[in-house]
């Protein structure tokens, strides 16, 4: 994982430093159920990996936080469907 990814509570995403730019997933909280909602990756950096290491984050937040998750990306949907270990935290 990528020392510049980050929770920013603020402003509800999560957040990963690129040289092109920003990459961020956006979220919605609902008591302890965390909404993902879109990802955004920087289009230079497409392809390398930065939206897996931000879903990761995300999930492992999740899972630290003791927080369902209901998913509404679609990246964020494939990239669930290739790690099963994540399913216990599908509301």
């Amino acid at each position: 994982m990528n020392e510049n990814t980050k929770v920013n509570e603020a402003q509800n995403q999560f957040e990963q430093n690129t040289p092109e730019g920003l990459a961020l997933i956006a979220y919605e909280m609902d008591g302890k159920t965390m909404s993902i909602m879109h990802t955004e990756v920087p289009e230079a950096m497409e392809g390398q990996g930065v939206g897996s290491d931000l879903a990761k984050f995300a999930l492992d937040y999740a899972r630290e936080k003791q927080l369902k998750v209901k998913i509404y990306c679609r990246f964020v949907q494939v990239y669930l469907k290739r790690h099963p270990e994540y399913q216990d935290l599908m509301v």
